[in-house]
């Protein structure tokens, strides 16, 4: 039972889209607990990956060379995509809240968070604007499993 909870609340960490519709079909809760229980799995992930993404990056570093594989300290060529032209359209548009509102949808709690704190210097504003993002997901979410189910 407690491994069901642990999996769902990881899982929100991760990939917030994925994890409301598992939980609403694997958890057996009300609507408020479900949303503050996905919700704070949510907000988890983006404190967890604002705090510790440089450490995870060295470690990341660290396997990669403790391999033997050469670890690339310049930056690689940029290559333009339908979809990073859409990211970028979407960053100089709408800033800051743009990227919160599809982080947890489109692009992934972790991906988000790095990109955000990489693109804006405020990092207390970053975690704000983010973890209001992945409330009203949440609500938005587990509002329709709830009521059009």
């Amino acid at each position: 039972m407690v491994i069901k909870y642990l999996l769902i609340f990881l899982l929100c960490m991760v990939k917030f889209v994925v994890a409301v519709p598992s939980g609403f079909a694997t958890l057996d809760l009300p609507f408020i607990p479900f949303v503050l229980f996905t919700t704070a799995g949510g907000i988890s992930g983006v404190l967890a990956f604002s705090f510790f993404s440089n450490y995870i990056f060295q470690a990341w570093d660290f396997i990669i060379s403790s391999l033997g594989f050469k670890v690339i300290q310049t930056k690689p060529k940029r290559r333009f995509t339908k979809a990073s032209r859409i990211y970028t359209k979407i960053i100089k548009s709408y800033g800051l809240i743009g990227v919160a509102l599809i982080t947890p949808t489109i692009i992934s709690i972790p991906v988000g968070t790095v990109l955000a704190l990489k693109l804006f210097p405020d990092k207390r504003k970053v975690i704000f604007t983010l973890s209001i993002s992945v409330l009203l997901w949440s609500i938005l979410l587990s509002s329709l499993l709830f009521f059009f189910k």
